[in-house]
């Protein structure tokens, strides 16, 4: 492996190994947050003539900002590994595992169409519905709250399977980035087979054989 091409890949790994992290920490923040803030059951100051369960709006603010972070980080980790990748592959070097670099580039493809999907068309529409929802809550507007809560949870279902298309699709891009990687750094067999002797036979040794 080229020194170069060495260095693309561990800026690559390292970065993908840091948007599959954030995944994983984001799915289990939100694991966490929302039980355990439903328990303390918190009456917020702002939301006094809410009559709906304040502890939704305590979590999913605190739930909100960790998406965010997560997706801004989402963000800079595939154009880094979409960057890295792209430089690799463009090299006969890279082609070295064609099966695990083809799953490199489909998964890192599936995976921009998920975040586009997210950025362009879901995210928005949700991000609307929570704000509308908080603020109808925070004027004692109950039904009107009522109604963006429904519609948010309406595309959380859908939320969560693109968050999880998301997890594979970094799984993917780091496993078989490491596995065409590891391929790369093997030493070709016939390159390491030792030249043919060039020694002649030992006199005793002819005579024996018969030579």
């Amino acid at each position: 492996m080229t020194p170069i091409r060495r260095l693309l890949e561990t800026v690559h790994l390292t970065f993908a190994g840091l948007w599959l992290g954030s995944l994983v920490m984001t799915g289990v923040a939100a694991a966490v947050i929302f039980p355990i803030t439903r328990e303390l059951n918190p009456q917020l100051p702002d939301f006094t003539e809410f009559t709906g369960p304040h502890w939704r709006i305590a979590a999913g603010t605190v739930a909100a900002k960790i998406f965010l972070i997560s997706d801004a980080i989402q963000l800079g980790c595939i154009i880094i590994c979409g960057l890295t990748l792209g430089a690799v592959v463009i090299t006969a070097e890279g082609w070295q595992r064609p099966i695990a670099t083809s799953i490199r580039l489909i998964a890192l493809f599936c995976a921009v169409g998920l975040l586009t999907y997210s950025f362009a068309f879901l995210g928005p529409r949700m991000n609307t519905n929570m704000v509308n929802y908080w603020d109808a809550a925070r004027a004692g507007k109950n039904d009107a709250a009522q109604s963006y809560q429904l519609a948010f949870d309406k595309d959380h279902p859908t939320a969560t399977k693109v968050m999880i298309g998301s997890f594979l699709c970094a799984l993917l891009v780091t496993s078989s980035g490491a596995l065409s990687v590891a391929g790369a750094a093997v030493p070709n067999s016939t390159a390491t087979k030792a030249p043919p002797s060039k020694l002649q036979q030992p006199e005793l040794s002819r005579r024996r054989h018969g030579a």
